[in-house]
């Protein structure tokens, strides 16, 4: 599991901690399947309706949890079982078009005095997912070749990729200023780094480019907009392209030249590399 990944599900195991403790569940005996299941379900911290991405990321937490209580005689059983999601859905997840790039690269860099957003977008459009950004470290950029280092994740392979031209430039800004970061630090911030920090980086210049509320579009509509316009400037091969993304298991591959738009490369990408976008 990635280190970015590791902290996000030990929050979430906080979380059941704490939810265990309001509930006054004194033991770990106590714990029942509707304890787990009320917690997946529970609203978010906006207190609104949690996504179905949300839950089955609670649910995945949980597991891991009640598999080591298992290991360590803790528990007999995991209560998590038979708590069933609706699955998670990819065909609402579409690529950037060109033009919106280029509207978010705009607001990315207006922020003055602060350059993690151009940052995080930067390294989004090397094909980084949110739990990546937070492991990319100063010494992970080949400036030289224009590329950087991905350490990937539970769900994506590391590898090298090669950077845009406009986030070349902005990597060089940040590497060339006073305050550039020690070559082990993380590129976006020091220290710690919580998932949804990172994903706040790439999300708040979603909503003020105006995206954020459109039909399919996230932080991952970014890598797939960077596979989408591969595959129509003539990486035909789909593995080819699916390396570029860090795919772990290409089943598909595209065999001749696209004959449509840009988007429905990206739905076929989206619905390609389904355990390579998770949000």
């Amino acid at each position: 599991m990635a280190p970015i990944s590791l902290i996000r599900v030990a929050d979430l195991i906080r979380g059941f901690g704490n939810y265990l403790a309001a509930s006054r569940v004194a033991s770990s005996g106590d714990i029942t399947e509707a304890h787990a299941s009320d917690f997946v379900r529970s609203l978010t911290r906006t207190k609104t309706e949690p996504g179905v991405a949300t839950m089955h990321l609670r649910r995945t937490a949980l597991r891991i949890f009640f598999r080591e209580a298992k290991a360590l005689g803790v528990l007999a059983a995991d209560p998590t079982t038979n708590i069933s999601l609706p699955p998670r859905s990819y065909r609402d997840l579409r690529p950037l078009t060109d033009g919106e790039i280029e509207r978010c690269r705009s607001f990315a860099e207006r922020m003055e005095g602060e350059t993690r957003y151009a940052t995080a977008w930067a390294l989004a459009e090397a094909t980084a997912r949110v739990a990546e950004l937070g492991a990319i470290r100063a010494r992970d950029l080949d400036r030289e070749r224009g590329r950087v280092w991905i350490g990937g994740s539970a769900n994506t392979d590391a590898r090298w990729s090669e950077l845009t031209d406009w986030g070349a430039h902005q990597l060089r800004r940040v590497l060339m200023s006073r305050s550039q970061p020690p070559p082990d630090r993380c590129l976006l911030m020091p220290g710690r780094t919580s998932r949804a920090t990172v994903h706040e980086f790439v999300a708040s210049t979603l909503r003020q480019a105006g995206l954020a509320k459109g039909s399919g579009v996230r932080p991952n509509s970014i890598p797939a907009w960077r596979g989408a316009s591969e595959l129509v400037n003539g990486a035909w091969m789909w593995r080819e392209v699916s390396g570029l993304l860090g795919g772990k298991d290409p089943d598909v591959a595209v065999s001749g030249p696209p004959d449509g738009s840009s988007a429905r490369y990206g739905e076929m990408l989206t619905l390609g590399m389904r355990s390579s976008f998770l949000l």
